[in-house]
């Protein structure tokens, strides 16, 4: 029998909260102002967070991380190694409006099940991984 359609686990809005809010405190914690998009299974924003003071480009930034987190299941700053002597296909993907090689994006993994993505802004991408890895470990306890 043919299956025609499928189910996904995706983040609540309280995860995505919950997140956000491990985020900011880590950031603060390193004396940095972020900002942050959290996106479920559809790659659309279940929230979306700046800190006052982040820079204002930081915004779409960590927008573009969290959808290529998830569009491609793995972190953003994979690809800055992974293209690093393909440069015709780093000038296709950064041709689509929403890719980043930016480190920061990390895809939200549950029961090895893709179910969002975390992508931060503001900071280093050293300190950028930090916060996302944070509200990661903190959502997954």
């Amino acid at each position: 029998m043919t299956t025609y359609v499928t189910t996904q686990t995706n983040l609540t809005t309280q995860a995505a909260i919950q997140m956000g809010m491990a985020a900011i405190d880590r950031a603060q914690s390193l004396n940095i102002h972020i900002s942050l998009t959290i996106v479920d299974t559809t790659g659309l924003p279940l929230a979306s967070l700046r800190m006052n003071q982040s820079p204002l480009i930081s915004v779409g930034v960590a927008e573009n991380k969290a959808y290529t987190a998830l569009s491609f299941r793995r972190p953003t700053r994979d690809w800055q190694t992974s293209l690093a002597h393909k440069q015709t296909v780093l000038a296709a993907l950064q041709s689509e409006p929403k890719f980043t090689y930016l480190g920061g994006g990390l895809p939200v993994v549950i029961n090895d099940e893709v179910v969002g993505a975390i992508g931060v802004s503001g900071g280093s991408e050293d300190q950028d991984i930090d916060c996302a890895q944070h509200a990661i470990q903190i959502l997954l306890g």
